[in-house]
């Protein structure tokens, strides 16, 4: 496959490719490279987001039903590390048997991936985070893994919703500032969530 070099937020995407889906850790990648693993709730904007950043536009399935993907896929960028999507939180369309054995298999994948690095999760700015994603970004803190917490769909409010907003996703998550607000549609944002990823990446803390 044909990869044209692109500027992303600052970055220089050379190449980016899906590896592998994994449904245990057995099935994660063999190659030990460090990776940032994305989560947030089904419909959030997480797989957009992750192809802005690979500046591409189809490399990872949007799903038009929200909590369709039930498995853990793993990009790789640049030859270097592994974008990580995991699972929607909520698991839309599955049984109560199936979405606890994705939420185990998730926090299996947190506490037990030695490549893991830090994990980035989307807050939809227009809701300021619900309960299940404060019980969800607790609980990940719980597991010793450093979490980001952003903001997505920037583009969906106006000036003052957007204050507000994010002051309120910084209260509910205990975070020492606002957070970083991103726009998938209008690529805003994007430079600082890469500086934040390349940070941790190369052995800086991802945390709020």
């Amino acid at each position: 496959m044909s990869f044209s070099p692109v500027i992303v937020g600052g970055l220089e995407i050379r190449s980016a490719e899906f590896v592998t889906a994994a449904v245990s850790l057995k099935g994660l990648p063999k190659e030990r490279l460090p990776q940032i693993a994305f989560l947030g709730r089904s419909n959030v904007g997480k797989s957009s987001l992750l192809n802005t950043l690979m500046g591409q536009k189809k490399l990872v399935k949007v799903s038009a039903i929200p909590g369709k993907t039930r498995e853990i896929n793993f990009f790789k960028v640049n030859n270097q590390f592994f974008l990580v999507d995991l699972p929607g939180v909520g698991f839309a369309k599955v049984n109560n048997a199936k979405r606890d054995q994705m939420a185990d298999f998730i926090r299996e994948y947190v506490e037990k991936c030695q490549d893991l690095r830090g994990l980035v999760y989307l807050v939809d700015i227009r809701h300021g985070g619900t309960p299940i994603d404060i019980e969800t970004v607790e609980s990940i803190r719980e597991t010793g893994c450093p979490v980001l917490v952003i903001a997505s769909k920037r583009d969906k409010v106006n000036q003052s919703e957007l204050a507000k907003n994010l002051k309120l996703i910084q209260e509910r998550f205990g975070l020492d500032a606002k957070p970083i607000c991103v726009s998938s549609l209008k690529k805003t944002g994007l430079d600082t969530l890469w500086k934040e990823i390349l940070d941790a990446i190369n052995g800086k803390e991802l945390v709020d």
